[in-house]
């Protein structure tokens, strides 16, 4: 009870920060909002909220800097359960923004999709407040605790700086992607801008500043998504105004048309693919880190459980979005001359988000004279194969498309870029306390300086920023394959070393053997498909790495007498005891 004025002190600050941050954001996308009312040019219009947005998101993390270890690494563990909720949230929205063909096209309760829920799921059930209980600042840092070998400690926290760093450059790529779309900049600026922004949200505050970035961006997701969906709900137009089952496979026949889905791979991999996409999407790291902000594993629960609610909410709004912009594009465009598209596709054909006939086209001659290359006669009508269309056009392209003003365009960029920020900011503050604190720190005997261990991470941020910003401005990787492997390495080897940590007999000889086997695995199911692999094939691939990894594992600790009397003790006290199994860290 003595505490009970501190905490209502805490909460009257966090209010007013949170009325401060919202009032900031509504005040811009008004801003933007009246500009194209009194009829500002188009392109600065569309120009404008997505800057603004990661402004006013960078500030954000700035405003958050710290340099106490709980606060840096653990956001004091002092986050709201129904703030670490939605920030989850946000987070997985950003992982799955790229998939958004794939969630509006294929039934939720196989595949991908079912995978994705269920990984949310499980994570806030069971996974985050364990994490919660036992104090650790990362899944790595407990998996290391766990298994303290030093090639153990090596392996699992290598493999969370890899799905880490692999989360931050596809978030990044996907931000500067939609940044340069909607403003028309080059690549290079682009890439700069998002960089910059990336590393004042995650570089000053760490965990406490990606967290609330993280809502800050959900809120502007929202926002975003709602606008358009709300629109079109009022106007009867599909999925948003009537929805039924022929629209969805009409939609999903097109988005298959354009590829941007794989053909169906048939029920048998789509069932092991929810397996491998539950794993991944259970124990990546970035997706993990609003458990550990919470004050009580109970708080770590209740906010699973809202980021699985809001995550539905999300994952509606992007596959609607999408599957909305596949049928207005088909219906103003397919079936008709190439001179008269409506001239929002025009637009994005000029900036490189659709092809016309094959080829970027910015106005209706230009569009002629590729279709006549194709051999479509002067005056044909266009078919659904001779456009290709881009993800960041599915997922921004709809306000243009059914007129809705450049400021629906505008804040629907802002929606994908500021999901992207966050998801990048928390791929890089995970990387930075998996190095930084979980191997540098502790390989050191935990004698470094705090200063000096949150100097090392916030280096370590700068030189991942840097390689994904170089990255991002030569369009070296395609976000959607820098996910799939993210997602593959986690399925593979951080889920299968988790379960075998629940497992007293195991020890830190076998966490290698299995971390290899799931790994080996993972990558001869995908080679022996052969091709480019679809995210359901490599997170069908992935559940067969982690079978491998636990039979290895499992085999390799029954090839021993019983483990050590520690393992029974930690395994006792992490799941039926105090959960106090860390060593104490005297930073925090």
């Amino acid at each position: 009870m003595p505490n009970a004025p501190d905490d209502d002190a805490e909460r009257e600050k966090l209010d007013a920060r949170i009325a401060f941050v919202a009032a900031a954001f509504v005040l811009a996308y008004s801003f933007v909002l009246l500009l194209d009312r009194v009829g500002a040019p188009i392109a600065f219009v569309e120009a404008l909220a997505p800057y603004l947005t990661i402004v006013c998101l960078a500030l954000l993390g700035a405003y958050l800097h710290s340099m106490r270890v709980s606060d840096y690494y653990a956001a004091g563990r002092s986050l709201p359960a129904e703030y670490a909720g939605f920030g989850k949230a946000a987070l997985v929205a950003g992982f799955i923004a790229p998939f958004g063909a794939y969630f509006a096209s294929r039934s939720w309760l196989i595949g991908l999709g079912a995978g994705v829920f269920l990984g949310v799921a499980i994570a806030g059930h069971q996974l985050g407040p364990m994490l919660r209980k036992s104090g650790a600042f990362s899944l790595s840092g407990l998996l290391a605790a766990r298994f303290p070998g030093l090639r153990a400690r090596v392996a699992v926290v290598a493999l969370e700086c890899a799905t880490s760093a692999l989360v931050a450059f596809a978030a990044e790529q996907s931000a500067v992607d939609a940044l340069a779309g909607a403003s028309g900049v080059g690549r290079g600026l682009a890439a700069a801008v998002v960089g910059a922004g990336l590393l004042c949200i995650a570089g000053p505050g760490g965990l406490f500043g990606s967290i609330w970035t993280a809502c800050a961006a959900g809120a502007v997701a929202l926002a975003g998504l709602c606008w358009p969906a709300a629109t079109l709900a009022l106007r009867g137009a599909p999925p948003f105004g009537h929805s039924s089952g022929s629209i969805w496979r009409e939609a999903a026949a097109q988005l298959e048309t354009w590829g941007a889905v794989a053909p169906f791979p048939g029920y048998g991999v789509e069932f092991v693919a929810i397996l491998g996409a539950m794993l991944g999407a259970a124990v990546l790291a970035p997706l993990l880190a609003p458990a550990i902000a919470t004050a009580r594993p109970a708080s770590a629960r209740v906010s699973g459980y809202a980021a699985f609610v809001w995550t539905l909410v999300f994952a509606w709004l992007i596959a609607a979005t999408v599957a909305g912009t596949a049928l207005s594009l088909t219906a103003k465009s397919v079936g008709e001359t190439p001179e008269h598209l409506p001239p929002a596709l025009y637009a994005a054909s000029g900036r490189g988000l659709v092809t016309i006939c094959g080829e970027k086209a910015p106005d209706p001659r230009g569009a002629v004279r590729a279709c006549a290359a194709k051999g479509v006669a002067a005056g044909g009508a266009l078919r659904e194969r001779d456009f290709g269309v881009g993800r960041d056009f599915l997922l921004t392209g709809l306000p243009g498309l059914e007129n809705l003003g450049a400021a629906a365009a505008s804040l629907l960029a802002s929606a994908q870029i500021a999901l992207a920020l966050a998801l990048g900011a928390a791929g890089l503050q995970a990387f930075g306390t998996a190095l930084g604190h979980e191997a540098l720190y502790h390989m050191r005997g935990d004698s470094d300086l705090t200063s000096r261990r949150l100097a090392t991470t916030r280096l370590a941020l700068v030189a991942v920023a840097a390689a994904a910003s170089a990255a991002s401005a030569y369009s070296l990787f395609g976000p959607r394959q820098l996910l799939e492997l993210a997602l593959g390495l986690a399925a593979s080897g951080v889920a299968p070393l988790a379960i075998l940590g629940l497992w007293s007999r195991a020890d830190d000889r076998d966490a290698p053997i299995a971390l290899g086997a799931g790994l080996v695995g993972m990558a001869l199911v995908v080679a022996a498909a052969g091709g480019s692999p679809d995210v359901e094939l490599v997170a069908a691939a992935s559940a067969v790495g982690a079978f491998c990894a636990l039979g290895a594992g499992a085999l390799s600790a029954l090839s021993r007498p019983a483990g050590e009397e520690r393992n029974k003790i930690f395994v006792a006290r992490l799941l039926r005891g105090d959960g106090d199994v860390m060593s104490h860290d005297r930073g925090a």
